[in-house]
């Protein structure tokens, strides 16, 4: 399995949280992360799995993230498995919005197979750091992603 981790980030956190998913994803195959400014804009027919995540900001998407995914073209994610992951403040969602559930939704209208509900992860704090045990949900949550997927290609 090929995967790529796709990541915004402004403090670190979310980069933090994004190597800490491909080390759960690393057991099931090659794992390539990448910030959001150095992604690609296509991705080959090898790539199996395509992870995308950033901060929350104003309730949603930060905008090199939001501005990533408005160019990538219309079919780029066809057929590719895609999940989403945010970092966002230690308030209840209504309150703090998420970037996973804007993201999650514009890998569908890109066509993407998107395996798993969307992941969020917690930070607090004026300087936001990671709430403790949220890099070993994250790596959790790359495993269960690459079980989703694995028992995905194991049906097909």
């Amino acid at each position: 399995m090929k995967s790529i981790v796709i990541f915004g980030s402004r403090h670190g956190n979310t980069k933090r949280i994004a190597e800490a998913i491909a080390d759960g994803l690393r057991p099931y195959g090659q794992v390539t992360v990448v910030p959001v400014d150095e992604a690609p804009r296509m991705f080959d027919r090898t790539t199996d799995l395509v992870v995308i995540g950033g901060p929350t900001e104003a309730h949603g998407i930060s905008e090199p993230v939001r501005a990533y995914l408005s160019g990538l073209p219309g079919s780029a994610l066809k057929g590719i498995s895609a999940a989403a992951f945010d970092t966002r403040l230690d308030w209840p969602k209504w309150a703090s919005g998420s970037a996973g559930t804007g993201i999650t939704s514009r890998l569908e209208k890109l066509g993407a197979d998107v395996v798993v509900h969307q992941a969020s992860f917690i930070v607090a704090g004026k300087d936001p750091v990671l709430k403790p045990g949220e890099l070993d949900r994250a790596v959790a949550w790359g495993d269960t992603l690459g079980r989703a997927l694995k028992a995905e290609v194991a049906l097909a």
